[in-house]
This record gives structure tokens, C-alpha cells and sequence, in this order.
């Protein structure tokens, strides 16, 4: 009994921590669709119509927003087993642990191998130069690039001298102090230092996604204790249920 106490103690704070996992990785998936949506939405609508292939960028931050949720659901499926010594629910939560876990396992290993991709770079380049062109005549899509430029510290689609063609000056946006001044000159040291757009926002979502990917194999490692745990804790129970067994008919023979 004693080690069955102690495999349920142990079990709870396992679930207590998959449910912070559970709550973080959704909020990063959250916090990846932030990151993503001002990128995303310079890109032209007609080029929708034109490409239906869905890029990861658009599908991992609905995909780790899932998971999390899923992850708290499974979390508080164990907890429940270990609390009311269920084999029943400890059973299917560790069959769900275990589809997470490789889940999240397949999902990182393909991150890794496409982020560095054909695609990965199109669709990332595409978004910078869609932006960046339709910025010329649409006010809404200048702001929007500008706020890219902003965040990521970069100039133009390719750098600096993309302005040259169609403006005096270049954009606020391209100066380190750009709240507190009113024009950024061609001249300007810091804003002709930057590199285009293009080249950081595919360094940028590497690293993002990279990141994400990494967190996400660390947590499978602890994962892992649970379903070893869920068995033990399981195999204990069917022990017990079987002595108790054994020993009514004992009696009733007696």
C-alpha cells in the first residue's frame, strides 16, 4: 500500500506539471499566431487564389493550440485515475500519453526537416515582397510592413536601397529612433546597416520555430515518466484486485 501511496503522489504532481505544460504549450501556440499574423496578412490575397497549399507557418500555431488543450484534458484524466485508483481511466490515459507523445515527437521532426525547406523560404519570401510591393499603393499594407520592420529591425524587402525607386526618404520605420524623429534620410548609418526583410523573417521563424520544436522534445522526455507510472501504478491495482479476488473464494470455500 505503502508504494502504491507513493506511485499516486508521485503521479499527481506528474499531472500537475503535464497541465502546465498543457497551458504552455497552448499559449505558445498562441503566442506563435501573434508572432505570425502581421506577417501573414501582408501577404496579397490573389495569391491565394492562386496557391492552395497549406505552409506550416499557418498550421503549427493551430496545432500546438490544440495540443495544449488536449494535453490538460489527458492530464486531468490521470489525475482522476490515480485519485479514485481507476484502471479503467489510468488505462486510457496512458494510451493518450502515449499518442501524445508521438505526436509531439512526429511534429517536432518535421519541423526540424522542413524548416529549413524550399517552402519554408517561398512562403516566406513571398509574404515579404507581396507586402512590400502592395505597400507602394496600399496605406493599410505600409503601416503593416512597417510594423514588421519594427519588430524584426530590418529595411525594405531586400534593404535600404528598395526605397530609392519610389520615395524621398525611406520609412520611419528603418531608423533605430524612428518615435522621435521626423524623417530617415538615405543617409542614415543604422537604417543602410539593416538587412531586408526577407532574410530576417526567414532567420526569425527558424529560430522560432526551431525553439518550439526543441521545448516540444524535452517534454516528451517527461511525459514518459507518466506512462511508466500509469503502468505501475495500474499493475499494482490488478495485483490488489486479484489477491481480494483470490481471497473471497478462499473464504466462500471455507
Amino acid at each position: 500500500m505503502a508504494k502504491e501511496e507513493l506511485i499516486k503522489g508521485v503521479l499527481y504532481v506528474v499531472n500537475v506539471i503535464y497541465a502546465v505544460f498543457g497551458f504552455v504549450t497552448a499559449a505558445t501556440g498562441i503566442w506563435f499566431f501573434v508572432q505570425l499574423s502581421e506577417f501573414v496578412a501582408l501577404r496579397n490575397s490573389n495569391h491565394y487564389l492562386l496557391d492552395y497549399r497549406v505552409y506550416w507557418p499557418q498550421v503549427a500555431p493551430w496545432f500546438f493550440i490544440l495540443l495544449g488543450l488536449f494535453v490538460m484534458m489527458v492530464a486531468f484524466c490521470g489525475w482522476c485515475g490515480a485519485s479514485k485508483e481507476s484502471r479503467g481511466l489510468l488505462g486510457t490515459y496512458g494510451f493518450f500519453l502515449i499518442l501524445i507523445i508521438l505526436g509531439q515527437a512526429i511534429s517536432a521532426t518535421l519541423i526540424f526537416v522542413f524548416v529549413d525547406g524550399e517552402d519554408t523560404d517561398r512562403f516566406i519570401k513571398d509574404t515579404v515582397y507581396d507586402g512590400y510591393y502592395n505597400s507602394q499603393s496600399n496605406p493599410d499594407v505600409f503601416k503593416a510592413f512597417g510594423r514588421i520592420e519594427r519588430k524584426l529591425k530590418c529595411c525594405g524587402a531586400n534593404d535600404a536601397r528598395d526605397y530609392r525607386s519610389w520615395r524621398n526618404d525611406l520609412p520611419l520605420t528603418c531608423c533605430l529612433d524612428s518615435y522621435y524623429r521626423a524623417t530617415c534620410d538615405f543617409t542614415d548609418k543604422e537604417a543602410n546597416e539593416r538587412l531586408g526583410c526577407a532574410k530576417v523573417a526567414s532567420v526569425y521563424t527558424k529560430i522560432i520555430s526551431s525553439s518550439v520544436a526543441g521545448a516540444s522534445l524535452l517534454i516528451c522526455l517527461v511525459e514518459i515518466t507518466g506512462v511508466i507510472l500509469s503502468w505501475k501504478l495500474f499493475k499494482s491495482l490488478r495485483e490488489v484486485e486479484h489477491y481480494i479476488t483470490e481471497r473471497k473464494e478462499g473464504e466462500t470455500e471455507c
